[in-house]
C-alpha cells in the first residue's frame, strides 16, 4: 500500500510538472477577528476585530495566475468609535517550480480600500490605493490543496481622508521590507484549495 501510494505521488508530481497548473481554479482567503483591552491614561478602552477577504482565482498558463479578492474588515472601538473598510483587490502570480512540487511565486496585486472611520460622533470618509509586491512559497499537498507562506516585500500607495465638515487630506507612504530583516511584512500562511 505505501509503495502504491509513492508510486501515485511521484506520477502526480510528474504530470503536474509536465502540463503546469494551467486552467486550474484556486481558492483560498483570510478570516479575521480578534477582542482586545488596554488602559490609554488610566481608561479601559475595548477593541473588536473582525474581517474576511475571499480569494479566488485561475492559472491562465501553466505559471501564471490572475485573479482577485474582496473583503471586508471592520474595528469597533468601545460602543460610539469603528472603523469599516471594503476591499477590492486584483493580483497576479508568476509561479517558478523549484523541485517537485514545491513553487516560489511573486505577486503583484492593488488592494483598493473605500470605508469609513467613526470617532467621537465625526465621520471620516476613506479611500485608498496601494501597489503591493508580494514573494510565497506554495507546496502542493495533493490535486485539490497546497499549503501557502507569503509576506509584503513593498508596500506603495495614498490614502485619502475626507472628514464631514472639515479639509480632505492625502497621505503618501511606502514601506519596504527585506529578507534579511527582523520582521516580515504582513506574514501570511494558510492552505489554498485548487479546483
Amino acid at each position: 500500500k505505501k509503495l502504491f501510494l509513492v508510486a501515485t505521488l511521484v506520477a502526480f508530481c510528474a504530470t503536474m510538472s509536465a502540463q503546469g497548473l494551467k486552467g486550474t481554479w484556486f481558492a483560498g482567503g483570510m478570516v479575521d477577528f480578534g477582542k482586545t483591552e488596554k488602559y490609554i491614561e488610566d481608561v479601559k478602552v475595548k477593541n473588536n476585530t473582525y474581517g474576511i477577504m475571499p480569494l479566488l482565482g485561475k492559472f491562465v498558463t501553466p505559471d501564471v495566475a490572475v485573479g482577485g479578492a474582496l473583503g471586508f474588515h471592520q474595528s469597533k472601538f468601545d460602543s460610539d468609535n469603528k472603523n469599516t473598510t471594503f476591499t477590492i483587490m486584483p493580483l497576479a502570480r508568476k509561479y517558478w517550480n523549484i523541485t517537485g512540487n514545491l513553487y516560489v511565486f511573486g505577486q503583484a496585486a492593488l488592494p483598493i480600500g473605500i470605508g469609513n472611520d467613526k470617532m467621537a460622533g465625526m465621520k471620516t470618509d476613506q479611500f485608498s490605493m496601494h501597489f503591493q509586491l508580494a514573494p510565497g512559497f506554495d507546496l502542493i499537498v495533493n490535486k485539490w490543496m497546497t499549503i501557502e507562506a507569503s509576506f509584503t516585500l513593498l508596500n506603495a500607495g495614498f490614502t485619502r481622508n475626507n472628514p464631514d465638515g472639515g479639509e480632505k487630506t492625502t497621505d503618501w507612504s511606502i514601506n519596504g521590507n527585506s529578507i534579511a530583516s527582523s520582521s516580515f511584512g504582513d506574514l501570511s500562511v494558510g492552505v489554498k484549495f485548487l479546483f
